[in-house]
């Protein structure tokens, strides 16, 4: 329960409005009667036309589900995800490679996830935003077992598809709120192999292989040089998959704040923590010792766990007239505390283009 803690401090900063909404973003009807609130952000000088986006009200590149459209709206998105993860954990401390092969015949070393998303959003309705989003994602893992010898695996391919719906609750000309529901479908690999035949370790499967649900909220306000919201989001797991397992349940809470550099630009700073539990059941599939255990941790149901709070910068680019947007985010933990021996998380960074009709 202790690791839960984290999120009631997160949720209650990241709802809670950091800066006073004091100043109106549109300064008179008169002046921005070409823009539609919400739909756009009118700059300093009104600087959006009625078909326009000013991107500056969004939340940062790598929070998905971040805002909704005006009936009609559409938006496709691509998203490059990279996650280095180095050096084993056990709790919230580092372990040397001799200690992350207890009772184990290898360790991992370290792991690179690079991922490929591609997304679509459509309103119908001014009220309901849709969103498709599938991804595409490349991982490798080198290995050393007791005498030495180094190997690496690799795995690669789609992964799961996820179909959203997102409500609006309100929306005010500096603030909004709307809830979402997410349906992950598992089109993603649970079946990846290592050279022998065996089932790679967790980490390396491209799916869950179970259909799971994907609940959030979000919270957006604004002023015409300052934004800010909070999300909070889960990921909760419906069955069993195929292999004889399911994936641990996920929650994160995140806040963030950014602010307008010019009428096309501003820079983020986002604090976010998540938490996730261990895998129930197992993969018969993956390999043992000769005792019967895990070979190493990345087949350990009881090595998956863990919880984090990451800290990120963001820089966001857009062109208001084409409703064309590029961002990047990169950050890296504050602190971990991981079900070990598990490999860390080092650094991550995201990066994605967004076109707006």
């Amino acid at each position: 329960m202790k690791r839960f803690s984290i999120f009631a401090v997160v949720l209650v900063t990241a709802l809670t409005p950091a800066i006073k909404a004091s100043e109106q973003l549109i300064p008179t009807a008169a002046s921005c009667s070409a823009c539609t609130p919400g739909n756009c952000v009118c700059a300093t000088g009104c600087g959006c036309a009625l078909t326009g986006h000013d991107y500056f009200t969004h939340a940062p590149i790598g929070v998905m589900g971040d805002h909704i459209h005006h009936k009609g709206g559409l938006m496709a998105s691509y998203r490059y995800m990279f996650m280095s993860m180095q050096r084993n954990y056990n709790g919230d401390s580092q372990i040397s490679d001799a200690a992350a092969r207890a009772g184990y015949m290898m360790n991992a070393t370290e792991m690179d996830m690079q991922m490929h998303m591609l997304g679509v959003m459509y309103a119908p309705t001014d009220q309901l935003t849709l969103m498709l989003m599938g991804n595409y994602l490349d991982s490798s893992m080198p290995m050393v077992n007791m005498m030495g010898v180094k190997n690496t695996m690799r795995s690669s391919g789609y992964g799961d598809t996820t179909l959203s719906a997102y409500y609006s609750l309100f929306k005010e000309r500096n603030s909004s709120a709307h809830v979402g529901l997410g349906l992950s479908i598992p089109t993603g690999s649970i079946d990846e192999k290592m050279p022998n035949g065996l089932h790679m370790g967790y980490p390396m499967q491209l799916g869950s292989g179970t259909w799971d649900l994907k609940p959030s909220i979000t919270w957006l306000g604004h002023t015409e040089d300052w934004s800010y919201g909070g999300q909070f989001s889960a990921v909760i797991r419906l069955g069993e998959n195929d292999n004889g397992y399911t994936l641990g349940d996920r929650i994160s809470a995140t806040g963030w704040i950014s602010r307008r550099l010019s009428a096309r630009s501003s820079v983020s700073l986002r604090l976010v923590a998540t938490s996730w539990s261990n895998v129930d059941g197992s993969d018969s599939k993956m390999p043992v010792t000769i005792m019967g255990g895990p070979m190493a941790a990345p087949v350990d149901p009881d090595a998956q766990g863990g919880s984090r709070v990451d800290l990120a910068l963001g820089l966001n680019l857009w062109h208001t007239e084409s409703g064309a947007r590029f961002a990047i985010e990169a950050g890296a933990p504050v602190y971990q505390k991981l079900d070990g021996p598990q490999l860390g998380t080092e650094w991550f960074m995201t990066a994605g283009f967004q076109f707006g009709w």
